[in-house]
């Protein structure tokens, strides 16, 4: 018998799966910044990531008329999540390490809960914020456990700074994207400003949005590159084999698959919810670390993730869970 996969459970699952596409990526742009810096990897994987959703869009046929306004907001995401939000990241990355940059980012689903009241219109049930409470509690829980020597590379507070910025811009790139992809009851002044409305809006393919954004983003980080004379210390970076393959690895897992999957997970369902679950990466990183590099794992990130996951199901639930209260 066949069970029709409501809109928002869809978004859900493209957010689950956005998270394993983050756990993936920090492993591996953390081990190639750490080699090559973070600037030449943030420009590798975008132009990478271009390449294959340019591939992407022409096989699946996603290209499509967009109106200019939601072409501007999309550009602008990019700009502001990819270029500069994600620039912040792996810098606090490649101070700080995987684990305490991925703390730093959980707190993104608060910064997405705070802006899309006003700039979307969107509300979130007390329920909700339960869940985002229980969610966030179990990722912070996870990453805050005892670090091995030699984790922090440079200094901590810098390390803190940068993340706290990436996480700022991860969260108003998703506002700025849900905007572009094209809500369906355009709200907010984000809208009211664009002069989005029901009668002119367009819903955009994720696949699309996501090379719109890659686009911008990358024009802006190789025009700097060609301007500052930097362009070809770049393609020198490309010599190094092993950073080259982390690179294109967390691009494929990244700006290719995990980017579409949060805009397809922001479009389809509430975004702060989307963001919440997007944020349980570092708890996905747990199996990845005790498969591939045999690191045990301590009753402390078990606890952690069960009430990680003990959150996303409140998420979830939320819905069916108000019936009952």
């Amino acid at each position: 018998m066949f069970i029709a996969i409501t809109e928002d459970a869809q978004g859900i699952a493209a957010a689950f799966g956005t998270a394993f596409c983050w756990s993936m990526t920090a492993l591996f742009f953390s081990a190639a910044a750490r080699r090559i810096g973070q600037f030449h990897v943030n420009q590798i994987r975008l132009v990478e990531a271009c390449v294959l959703l340019s591939l992407a869009c022409l096989v699946t046929g996603a290209f499509s008329y967009v109106p200019t306004m939601q072409l501007v907001l999309l550009a602008a995401s990019g700009l502001v999540g990819l270029t500069l939000g994600d620039a912040a990241l792996f810098l606090s990355l490649q101070i700080i390490g995987p684990r305490r940059g991925s703390l730093i980012m959980a707190l993104a689903p608060g910064f997405a809960a705070l802006l899309m009241v006003p700039l979307l219109g969107e509300t979130l049930s007390w329920i909700g914020v339960v869940g985002m409470v229980v969610t966030i509690a179990g990722v912070m829980w996870v990453v805050l456990e005892r670090g091995r020597p030699g984790e922090i590379v440079g200094h901590a507070g810098w390390g803190v700074f940068w993340g706290v910025l990436g996480a700022f811009g991860q969260a108003a790139g998703l506002i700025l994207s849900k905007a572009g992809l094209g809500m369906r009851d355009p709200g907010g002044l984000l809208n009211s400003l664009s002069g989005i409305d029901a009668s002119n809006v367009v819903t955009v393919s994720p696949l699309y949005g996501t090379l719109v954004r890659m686009l911008a983003g990358t024009a802006v980080l190789v025009g700097y590159c060609v301007v500052a004379g930097r362009f070809g210390e770049s393609l020198r970076k490309l010599k190094d084999r092993k950073a080259l393959g982390q690179t294109s690895a967390g691009a494929f897992f990244g700006p290719f698959v995990g980017v579409t999957l949060s805009l397809a997970a922001v479009a389809w369902t509430n975004t702060a919810v989307a963001a919440t679950i997007m944020a349980i990466s570092p708890v996905l990183v747990i199996p990845i670390v005790r498969i591939v590099y045999k690191q045990a794992v301590s009753w402390r990130a078990v606890l952690g993730a069960l009430v990680a996951f003990a959150g996303v199901a409140v998420l979830t639930f939320r819905e069916r869970i108000a019936t009952f209260v």
